[in-house]
């Protein structure tokens, strides 16, 4: 597959196999140690993460409103 995470990387920039490709900006690779133990894979970026070229930017469990 591929030897290293920019490989990988070089190897999606211009991906075009799912839906995402007609609306993304940008491709939204990750942040953080690469030599984890653990990785956290999340669903596909929305607007936020698609500007910021940055994954799960936004803040967990925030309510629009009022709450009750």
């Amino acid at each position: 597959m591929y030897d290293n995470w920019e490989e990988l990387e070089e190897a999606i920039k211009d991906c075009n196999k799912c839906k995402l490709c007609k609306t993304r900006q940008n491709i939204v690779f990750g942040v953080g140690n690469k030599q984890a133990k653990i990785m956290f894979i999340g669903e596909g970026p929305g607007a936020d993460e698609d500007r910021l070229r940055r994954t799960i930017c936004r803040k967990s469990g925030k309510v629009d409103g009022p709450s009750i």
